[in-house]
């Protein structure tokens, strides 16, 4: 035997499942929302993964620039090395090179005051020879003699 005695509890429960329908039914209504936002969700996680690897390939690729410049850098230091290591070498030949003619120009100096001062100093007794003998052999140190008399 059925009894359908409506007391305060059964309404209490009828009430409570309308309100649960109520509620699922709003949650139905809300899943494709909801759907949506996960996806809107992943659509953005995805986009910051696939930025992330975009800036992590750049990273890379400019780490790689990074060395392959340090790597010019160190040929180019050791090229300045280099080049500093000739400009020295050359610096020290031209100093040299200076001094050789720094020498050279106070041996000729030298040889010309002596060439001159020998052309003023005469032999108080030529030869009997005459004037072409005028200077001696001793006068002009170094000199050869010269068999021409056209000198002067």
């Amino acid at each position: 035997m059925v009894t359908n005695n409506y007391t305060d509890s059964s309404f209490q429960v009828v009430g409570d499942h309308n309100e649960v329908s109520a509620e699922r039914n709003s949650l139905k209504d809300q899943k494709p929302v909801g759907g949506r936002e996960v996806n809107g969700f992943e659509y953005q996680i995805r986009s910051k993964d696939e930025d992330i690897r975009r800036l992590e390939d750049e990273h890379e690729l400019a780490m790689k620039d990074i060395r392959r410049l340090e790597h010019e850098l160190v040929m180019k230091d050791e090229e300045m090395r280099r080049l500093k290591r000739q400009l020295d070498l050359r610096e020290k030949e031209f100093a040299s090179l200076r001094i050789a003619i720094r020498s050279a120009c106070t041996d000729l100096s030298n040889a010309v005051t002596t060439v001159d001062d020998a052309l003023k100093f005469k032999n108080k007794s030529p030869s009997k020879k005459g004037i072409e003998h005028f200077y001696t052999e001793e006068d002009l140190y170094g000199a050869e003699k010269s068999e021409r008399s056209d000198l002067f």
